[in-house]
């Protein structure tokens, strides 16, 4: 942001004040005066209130280890004897894909709930209920006794986790610090590998406790939601929350201690309270359960909406299903048939890209979301391009070890551009593109996508793997050069600028040119509506 009042706006430096949906008032002076102090203000990442913002964000990153353990313990599972004689399962089958797709149909199922819950609860409320449904799936699932119990656990476990994946990266947005946003909102997802790699190592584990073994992976699911459900209510509730209950002063008052330093007139509070207070209304449509109008009401809204859905579906078929869920089936294909080698590699995999996916949070705030986006893409694209024709020639060539070493060092080297890119912004690019007012039913729209996206790809990949093998992998290439196109002409940038400052962004006849724009004294004072 420059220095100073730009040129158009210094004329107007004491003009008249502009009134928000709040009845809160700014003057152009006010603002200025807020913003030039804001840019002079030094911070740092290690104080105490700082730490002490980093623990209730931890307890909403477990929101997405809860989900994270699942997609690893379910392709362990798949790849486990005890498991498939149990349930006389194969690896890669119409069955196998049932059991891994009734679970986003259970999250289908939540969605209609989700929305309304956040924004009439709180985001806290929404959290509790989700970790307090997956609790109680998680048991039905380790306990269950037939394949009909089995798949009603699991639909009941995608119930509940519907509540936490939209709540938990909505709450960790909106309370993150915003000068570094992109980094704490990109360890969310990053804490998917925290229970893929807890998951793949405790299946690694199960191979070895007899035919019941297979349940301890199960019970060991109860691990992160338990955490979530004992700590979420003494956490603060989100101050956007807050200030669209019309409670501006409990709001205040979250900001001044996690954002502000304690100091209730540090100059980030001001402008936090000053944008939400001009933007958040009281009044729209998340005070009625059943209006989703705002999502595409406006030119603006439906670019926002765009964004939302693209991303939601775009971040399930890239790809990453293979290297997850089907990841022993893709080891298969390589020529590893060891069950004990294929649960090895699949321990390894969470860990290798839990570390990239954190590398990439980081890089948010450095590089920003559309560069990170496109050049990680473009990365998978070509490991696919090498992974097909390595694992055509090692499922014909069985001896030759080095074939099958190379589509290994592929399929990792996918994972990890995916980590860094993908994991870390997928459900936080929807979280920023989303006004306050319209993000728990816009994120409950995405989960939707995301749920059915997800369903769609796991119950086809079964039967996909089984009748055209390696031959599947060209679909993602295809797929991965059109998601490339729509996000380089379609997505726009969000890093440096706060939650309320990109209205200014899909308010402009090219949101994407806007935004690749700096940001000027101009956007602060458009967020507070004082421009004139």
């Amino acid at each position: 942001m420059g220095t100073g009042l730009d040129a158009e706006y210094a004329h107007s430096e004491h003009g008249d004040a502009e009134r928000g949906p709040n009845g809160a008032t700014m003057t152009t002076a006010e603002a200025a005066e807020i913003a030039d102090t804001l840019e002079s203000t030094k911070y740092s990442p290690w104080t105490f209130p700082m730490l002490r913002l980093y623990l209730v964000l931890l307890v909403g990153y477990f929101c997405a280890c809860t989900n994270g353990y699942d997609g690893s313990v379910m392709g362990g599972l798949n790849a486990l004897a005890s498991y498939q004689e149990y349930f006389h399962m194969q690896s890669a089958s119409s069955s196998t894909g049932f059991i891994f797709a009734i679970y986003n149909i259970g999250s289908i199922a939540a969605l209609p709930f989700v929305g309304p819950t956040n924004d009439f609860l709180g985001r806290r409320a929404a959290i509790f209920t989700g970790a307090t449904i997956v609790i109680a799936g998680t048991i039905v699932v380790a306990r269950a006794p037939t394949h009909e119990a089995f798949l009603a656990g699991r639909f009941v476990l995608g119930f509940g986790v519907a509540f936490m994946n939209v709540s938990a990266p909505i709450y960790v947005g909106e309370m993150a610090h915003p000068v570094w946003r992109g980094t704490l909102m990109g360890i969310y997802n990053s804490f998917w590998s925290v229970g893929s790699i807890t998951a793949s190592w405790v299946v690694y584990g199960a191979q070895y406790l007899g035919a019941q073994g297979w349940r301890v992976p199960l019970y060991a699911q109860l691990a992160a939601p338990s955490i979530v459900f004992i700590f979420t209510w003494f956490l603060p509730e989100s101050p956007r929350w807050l200030v669209a209950q019309g409670r501006p002063q409990a709001a205040r008052k979250v900001l001044v201690k996690y954002h502000g330093e304690g100091d209730e007139h540090h100059p980030l509070v001001k402008l936090e309270m000053a944008e939400m207070e001009t933007q958040i209304s009281t009044t729209a449509s998340d005070k009625r359960w059943w209006d989703y109008s705002e999502l595409w009401c406006t030119r603006a809204a439906r670019h926002r909406l765009l964004c939302v859905i693209t991303m939601a579906i775009f971040a399930q078929w890239s790809g990453n299903s293979v290297t997850s869920y089907y990841l022993p089936v893709a080891l298969e294909n390589a020529g590893i048939t060891s069950e004990q080698k294929k649960l090895e590699l699949n321990g390894i995999y969470p860990v290798i890209t839990f570390i990239t996916a954190l590398f990439g949070a980081r890089l948010m705030d450095i590089v920003g979301r559309r560069k990170l986006l496109l050049s990680t893409l473009a990365a998978c694209i070509v490991a696919f391009a090498i992974i097909t024709p390595t694992s055509k020639y090692a499922g014909l060539q069985t001896g030759n070890a080095s074939l099958g070493s190379a589509t290994i060092a592929f399929i990792y080297l996918f994972g990890i551009s995916y980590s860094i890119g993908w994991t870390p912004l997928s459900p936080m690019y929807i979280v920023e593109v989303l006004e306050t007012n319209t993000r728990a039913k816009g994120k409950s729209v995405a989960q939707f996508g995301t749920a059915a996206a997800s369903a769609i790809i796991q119950y086809s990949s079964g039967p996909a793997f089984q009748h055209i093998g390696y031959y599947f992998y060209l679909v993602f290439i295809g797929w991965d050069i059109l998601e490339w196109i729509v996000i380089y002409f379609f997505w726009p940038e969000t890093k440096g600028r706060t939650l309320e400052e990109l209205k200014e962004v899909f308010e402009a006849p090219n949101p994407v040119k806007k935004s690749l724009e700096p940001k000027t004294m101009g956007t602060v004072l458009h967020a507070m509506d004082a421009e004139k």
